[in-house]
């Protein structure tokens, strides 16, 4: 074979330096031929050549559509096969589902308590306040005993109600003895501004008589007045009976020393009868004090 023969079969032997191994010895039958093979200088497309009867690289390793990885095929499924993405969806709803139905149970709960909670407050509320009924103000005043009380010890507040019971207009009492209606002093009670000075007027008296329409029995008889220092003291009587408890005026304000800062009440317990009833005081030791009002309340016990 000359150069550049691309026929296939035995190389010549100036093709092959070792032909002479096996050329045949005279008279032997040459040997079979060998299969034919490419010449190195035949051209072929690349990866098609063959080696030993084997496919080329690219052929054996060509992708071939019918063995695609599955996330490589459209819609595939990239975390695990089919079943288990199905059971996960499941898992998921079932989870939804079980949540939103403790949503719902805890969302009724919360309402029934709410209601029985307010409803419970009303009712209590209700309750209590006709169990605790404020109580009516029943004045200043203080302990009592069997012969009488007095307001000595109670702190000053606002005049309590008379409820229609007998009051005293202070520029109509009976003053004897050195008594005097006077105005010097600012803050009295007094519709006219005034009220009853005794100061230290030994023997001076203030007589009180009114009719009283009620019905007979134990009374508070309330006094105010103002004094700027303690250990005053009226005597009085009651439908000329006296009394053996005096009438004691306390000074409530200590932080004062005017008679305009320290206006105060106090009551002493009395038996009054129906129609005409006459209560008296009388300075008979250390009276320092002024009186502004007289009235009769209900005894509170």
């Amino acid at each position: 074979m000359s150069a550049g023969n691309s026929g296939q079969g035995t190389p010549d032997g100036g093709d092959d330096p070792f032909a002479y191994l096996y050329r045949p010895e005279a008279g032997q039958a040459p040997p079979p031929a060998a299969p034919r093979q490419p010449s190195y200088n035949q051209v072929r497309p690349v990866g098609e050549r063959t080696f030993g009867g084997q496919q080329g690289y690219r052929q054996q390793h060509s992708p071939d559509a019918r063995y695609a990885a599955p996330e490589t095929q459209p819609g595939g499924y990239g975390g695990g096969p089919p079943s288990d993405r199905r059971r996960g969806d499941q898992d998921n709803r079932r989870n939804g589902l079980l949540i939103g139905a403790i949503a719902v149970v805890l969302a009724v709960v919360i309402g029934v308590g709410a209601a029985i909670l307010f409803s419970g407050d009303g009712e209590n509320d209700e309750a209590s306040g006709q169990e605790t009924a404020e109580p009516t103000d029943d004045g200043d005043g203080g302990g009592e005993d069997d012969e009488g009380a007095t307001g000595e010890e109670e702190e000053p507040s606002d005049e309590p109600e008379t409820d229609e019971l007998p009051a005293a207009d202070i520029t109509q009492l009976t003053l004897t003895g050195g008594a005097a209606l006077e105005a010097t002093f600012q803050g009295s009670r007094a519709d006219s501004g005034s009220y009853v000075a005794l100061l230290n007027r030994q023997g001076s008296t203030i007589t009180w008589t009114f009719d009283f329409q009620g019905e007979p029995g134990t009374y508070r008889v309330y006094m105010g007045y103002s004094a700027i220092s303690d250990g005053q003291t009226l005597s009085f009587s009651v439908n000329g009976t006296p009394r053996e408890d005096p009438v004691k005026l306390l000074d409530w304000n200590d932080a004062s020393d005017a008679f305009d800062d320290s206006w105060a009440h106090t009551w002493n317990l009395v038996e009054l009868v129906e129609g005409e009833n006459t209560i008296q005081y009388s300075c008979t030791a250390s009276c320092d004090a002024v009186v502004d009002q007289l009235y009769i309340s209900e005894d509170q016990g």
